[in-house]
């Protein structure tokens, strides 16, 4: 790749990392500019992963230095997001994926109304909420859709963790700062093995993601829950447009 197209992943992958950190949803941003770059769709998908671990652990470490990392809450639910990942990046690197992007367009209308229909939830402070049994099948599914496609999976985290797991929206994006670590490491590994990761443009996208994860985790923890009620609607609104256009 030229110097230029370097360049301008990086500028992609700020506006990805600060839009991961108020929501989710900042992959709809790169994964088409490698697409236009030439990258092949699968090939793009796994080389977007090496943008998203070292931005998602730049943003983790963040929180960790405010003191507002839930750690206690990390192992449990990284084991079922994992397991989850590697089935999905399996899936990912050898089949099709239509049904699984309407599928998950529909899950992202059903997360968008809740911000409506329960705005209460997302406006709680300083809780670092709980993680009853019955939201390790939700994570284990949510974990299968991060290693298939990653594109806003965090804005599914962040839904679960407020709206079921009783977390304030600070906490909850750390603690999904922390599983992207988890599973994108899983996910990329397995892309790695299939020969889908092309690293330069990856690590041209990860300068820019890891500046932007530490932006945007500062931008949550000073604003807070009402700036990212706005970014999670918008990028579920995104979600849905790209999973059905197909792009």
């Amino acid at each position: 790749m030229e110097l230029w197209q370097l360049l301008l992943l990086a500028v992609g992958g700020v506006l990805c990392g600060v839009i991961n950190a108020l929501s989710g949803g900042g992959s709809f941003i790169t994964l088409p500019l490698l697409l236009w770059f030439g990258l092949p769709p699968q090939v793009a998908n796994a080389t977007n992963r090496v943008a998203i671990l070292l931005q998602a652990a730049a943003g983790a470490g963040e929180y960790h230095r405010h003191g507002v990392m839930p750690w206690r809450r990390l192992p449990a639910l990284a084991a079922v997001s994992i397991a989850g990942s590697l089935l999905g990046a399996y899936a990912a690197a050898h089949l099709d994926e239509g049904l699984f992007r309407r599928l998950a367009a529909l899950f992202f209308a059903l997360m968008a109304a809740t911000v409506f229909v329960d705005a209460r939830r997302w406006g709680r402070e300083g809780s670092a909420g709980r993680v009853p049994l019955h939201l390790y099948p939700i994570f284990l599914v949510i974990g299968v859709y991060g290693g298939f496609l990653q594109a806003g999976v965090g804005v599914l985290q962040l839904a679960v963790l407020v709206l079921l797991g009783g977390f304030d929206v600070v906490r909850a994006n750390a603690l999904k700062f922390g599983l992207a670590v988890c599973f994108t490491a899983a996910a990329l590994f397995v892309f790695w093995r299939a020969g889908q990761v092309q690293w330069v443009p990856g690590l041209a996208l990860a300068a820019g993601s890891t500046v932007g994860g530490v932006l945007g985790a500062r931008l949550v923890i000073a604003k807070g829950a009402r700036w990212v009620r706005v970014f999670v609607v918008l990028a579920a609104l995104a979600a849905i447009v790209k999973l059905l256009a197909g792009g």
